[in-house]
């Protein structure tokens, strides 16, 4: 059985942080074994890939410009889709675009739906505070109707003093 390096021994080999050996692995798609815990285990082959990639990397390369030429079985190239033709392309726009066109529509209708139910709450309401003002007016003119005829029965209930008081009362006032 060859010699296996974890994450951690790796990166200290290299003089990197460990999520950086992991970040390359991912990125160049290096195909390495997991222990039971799903730590990834590297054996010399991988070592020798992650120190082509890190002499690259350190000569100014960005990591997309990084080719890896030595071990190339370690590598798991990632598989490219084929283009999808110009007119299948547009038929698939036009149908989005249909879609969103109707749901715009039906949006719109859905708000002016909602607003004429406000509308029609309001003037429920309105129309009940109506009626209450009414009411309301109904009961003060009532009110004021029974306050004239108490003020014509009884002049003294509307602050009507007689005289005679008046100057009974001037008599201690200073």
């Amino acid at each position: 059985m060859a010699v296996q390096w974890k994450t951690k021994e790796v990166s200290e080999q290299l003089g990197v942080n460990p999520t950086t050996v992991q970040r390359w692995v991912k990125f160049f798609g290096i195909q390495c074994e997991t222990n039971e815990h799903g730590h990834l285990l590297f054996e010399k082959e991988h070592l020798t890939v992650l120190k082509a990639i890190q002499n690259q990397l350190k000569s100014g390369k960005k990591m997309r410009d990084v080719v890896i030429e030595e071990n190339e079985q370690l590598i798991q190239k990632p598989e490219t889709q084929p283009m999808v033709a110009t007119e299948q392309y547009e038929q698939r726009t036009k149908q989005f675009m249909e879609k969103i066109a109707e749901l715009e529509k039906q949006l719109s209708q859905k708000a002016d739906d909602v607003v004429s139910y406000q509308i029609l709450k309001h003037r429920a309401e309105i129309d009940e505070m109506f009626k209450t003002l009414q009411s309301l007016e109904l009961r003060m003119a009532k009110v004021e109707e029974q306050l004239e005829k108490q003020q014509e029965e009884f002049p003294l209930a509307a602050g009507d003093v007689p005289k005679r008081k008046r100057s009974f009362m001037r008599l201690f006032s200073f």
